[in-house]
């Protein structure tokens, strides 16, 4: 027997070599090929290309450029912005220019006229303004936090999409792999069949085998299909990163400084701002007035004009503020509601996250020990076969049961980075 590497394995025909030990000989040789780099057997726009140059925060950002929410984020930003500049003016309200003439030509037409013109100038109720202010700066402060929790949360579907979609691809390399082998072995069992060497029922079982190969292989390329979409249309990019692993975080603990923490305390600051600026103001607003009035009498009444100042106070506060700052302390009680289910939520989070990472490591543990095993249990069961103790459907099981395990333990390994991503999202960590 002649093996030319990554190739189909060329056997040489021999009446002496026994049929129990024939057929072990190319199953297992077929079975320990070196494993190949599997690729689609058709490459369309929709396939998707390894960038060694492409980084997770790359796509994040690609991600971010093109969310539903941007154009949100943008208007909250505006919006926060307005509201500190509004706190940091002089006046509350634009001034207003008043003015008035009267004649007496309608009735005793004596030549007496009088005109005044008067401007107003709005000022902040006491405490007023410092509210405002307040409110202006807590405004910003959860703007900033806002673009903060919007990007870990991207960069928690990043990951997701990410690991989802290399976990896809290697369940169906690993299927097209056996797949290939079985096709290979179906190849050298049917002439071995057409020569007499071996019964119709082992070339049946083969092709089942294969078939049901085939089978699991088509429903796992979908799936693969599924997951490139979805990573298309969250971030547009026709290309993953090739790296995709991340370091264990050393953060053990889900502090203030948590992006989603940080932004539920600042709402909640915003918030509490927000009542106390209602609280201070009033729906009449005091003015400081400054006029001028011109008197013109009779052509015997020498001519006047006077320059005043003055001012309107409200008396007392507006009815309608008592429900007023109500409805602003409901909101603010709410936003401490969605404040303390957040701090659940995370806690919970953390906690899921930390118990997936024990238990993905454990379950890698012992399928370490698992493959050693199933190494010796496969040189085993060869050994059997080749003896004749072993028929060919015992033998295909083992094969079959070998793969699984060897397939499980890859698959682990992919879990393993997946839940080392899921835990520096639950702490807090932004790609």
């Amino acid at each position: 027997m002649a093996i030319v590497p990554n190739h189909i394995p060329v056997f040489t025909r021999s009446r002496r070599t026994p049929r129990p030990t024939r057929l072990a000989v190319v199953l297992a040789a077929l079975f320990l090929l070196p494993q190949v780099a599997v690729t689609s057997e058709h490459h369309d726009e929709e396939e998707l290309r390894l960038d060694a140059d492409l980084t997770p925060a790359e796509v994040v950002t690609a991600a971010a450029d093109r969310h539903p929410r941007r154009g949100l984020l943008e208007a909250q930003a505006a919006t926060s912005e307005a509201q500190a500049r509004y706190g940091s003016r002089w006046m509350p309200d634009a001034t207003s220019v008043s003015a008035f003439t009267m004649s007496d030509r309608a009735f005793d037409d004596i030549g007496a006229n009088e005109t005044e013109l008067g401007i107003s100038f709005p000022v902040w109720m006491p405490g007023e303004k410092r509210a405002r202010q307040a409110q202006g700066e807590a405004a910003l402060a959860t703007q900033a936090a806002r673009e903060a929790a919007f990007r870990w949360q991207l960069s928690g579907e990043v990951r997701r999409l990410l690991w989802d979609l290399r976990l896809a691809r290697r369940q169906w390399e690993l299927a097209r792999e056996q797949e290939q082998r079985l096709d290979q072995l179906l190849e050298q069992v049917t002439r071995f069949a057409e020569a007499g060497e071996l019964a119709r029922a082992d070339l049946l079982s083969t092709a089942q085998e294969l078939a049901r190969w085939k089978a699991e292989t088509i429903m796992l390329e979908a799936e693969y299909r599924d997951s490139e979409r979805s990573y298309r249309a969250l971030t547009g990019l026709p290309a993953v990163p090739a790296t995709i692993t991340e370091p264990l975080s050393e953060i053990a603990d889900a502090g203030p400084a948590h992006p989603a923490l940080r932004l539920a305390a600042d709402e909640l600051a915003e918030a509490s701002a927000e009542a106390d600026a209602v609280a201070e103001q009033s729906a009449y607003r005091p003015t400081v007035d400054v006029f001028w009035r011109g008197f013109r009498g009779d052509r015997n009444t020498p001519d006047v004009d006077a320059l005043g100042i003055g001012f309107t106070v409200p008396l007392g506060p507006s009815p309608r503020r008592d429900s007023e700052v109500a409805h602003a302390r409901e909101a603010a009680a709410g936003v401490e509601t969605d404040y303390l289910q957040t701090q659940r939520e995370v806690a919970l989070q953390l906690h899921e996250a930390r118990h997936q990472l024990e238990t993905v490591r454990r379950q890698l543990a012992n399928s370490e020990t698992m493959m050693e095993t199933a190494r010796e249990k496969f040189e085993l069961d060869r050994l059997a076969f080749e003896l004749g103790e072993l028929s060919t459907n015992q033998w295909l099981r083992r094969l079959s049961d070998y793969k699984d395990i060897e397939r499980a333990h890859q698959l682990l390994q992919v879990r393993h980075g997946a839940a080392i991503a899921a835990y520096n999202q639950a702490v807090g960590e932004s790609l």
